[in-house]
């Protein structure tokens, strides 16, 4: 298993280089022991509960690639943020913030809630959306934490700063002793923000990042792929990642050519390539996504919109 230290806290890798479906998690060997985030692969979290005692498992927010493994702690407290604890008390508001609800429609969810409820159910190649886990790992909640909140692990303290964009509670946490932040889902990656959900927003996605980016902190640790990045680094590597929103404005722009419905928008595969559309939570995001551009692109007086579909201003 690959750590790395800072102090009291270690960065577990997840496995495929913490790639979605799994991710970078941390672990705060203090006198309360903590893991963040467990979702680094099953074998890996797996010896983290073998090898330690924790008293507490913290998720940065709802998604599934952070939560995956909640299960396997079942000592253990379970802590997720105050505007997104709901999801754990009523796995309806899993599908409603992730825009399902609005693309498919209520009764939706409860075919959702039968798939996952069983370990055999058929799986996407595309997405976890069927994965059990889900079921195991929201079966209870045990805490709640607010931005601004300042834990203390014993000589460890983190500071939960609210980010919202990629999810409404989205949450980075700031060890300020040790110049650490745990960045999660502003990963850095070649995809780009993701804030497809129904509670994503791309103002807020911008917005959280810069002032991140400007925390008085010389390691950033990102939840996927590139992991541990100093300051100037993930700084530089921020510039690039909130481009990609730009470029998907750019490509929905150059896309519409006359009247343009959602729906031909959406078949040229302009967010996630058409392969994917096969998955119903990538298709729902696709169209989720364009939805929100689309938006963007109007409140800049770019494109315009009537009953014949979306023009270019």
């Amino acid at each position: 298993m690959e750590y790395t230290h800072f102090g009291k806290i270690q960065v577990i890798r997840g496995q495929n280089h913490g790639r979605f479906p799994f991710c970078n998690s941390l672990l705060v060997a203090d006198r309360i022991k903590a893991i963040i985030d467990p979702g680094a692969g099953l074998e890996i979290v797996k010896k983290v509960r073998q090898d330690k005692r924790i008293d507490r498992v913290i998720n940065s927010h709802f998604h599934f690639d952070h939560i995956a493994y909640n299960y396997l702690f079942d000592r253990s407290e379970i802590h997720l943020n105050d505007i997104e604890a709901d999801c754990y008390r009523d796995r309806r508001q899993i599908p409603q913030r992730l825009g399902m609800i609005d693309y498919y429609g209520d009764g939706w969810a409860q075919g959702w809630l039968d798939r996952i409820s069983k370990p055999d159910t058929v799986q996407s190649p595309y997405s976890p959306q069927n994965r059990h886990e889900w079921w195991l790992s929201t079966a209870r909640i045990d805490g709640v934490y607010r931005w601004g909140d300042l834990m203390d692990f014993g000589s460890t303290q983190m500071e939960v700063i609210g980010a919202p964009g990629h999810s409404a509670g989205f949450c980075c946490f700031h060890f300020p002793a040790e110049g650490v932040v745990y960045v999660g889902d502003m990963d850095l990656t070649s995809f780009g923000p993701w804030y497809f959900g129904a509670d994503g927003d791309i103002e807020q996605f911008i917005d959280s990042l810069e002032r991140i980016a400007n925390l008085d902190a010389g390691i950033f640790i990102t939840g996927h792929e590139k992991g541990v990045v100093s300051r100037d680094e993930f700084r530089k590597a921020a510039q690039k990642f909130i481009e990609v929103i730009e470029h998907r404005d750019r490509a929905i722009l150059a896309a519409i050519d006359g009247p343009t419905s959602l729906e031909t928008l959406h078949s040229m595969g302009l967010i996630y390539d058409r392969k994917f559309h096969t998955d119903a939570w990538l298709r729902a995001w696709d169209m989720g996504g364009l939805k929100k551009h689309l938006t963007r692109l109007a409140a800049k007086g770019s494109i315009r919109f009537s009953k014949d579909g979306y023009f270019r201003s």
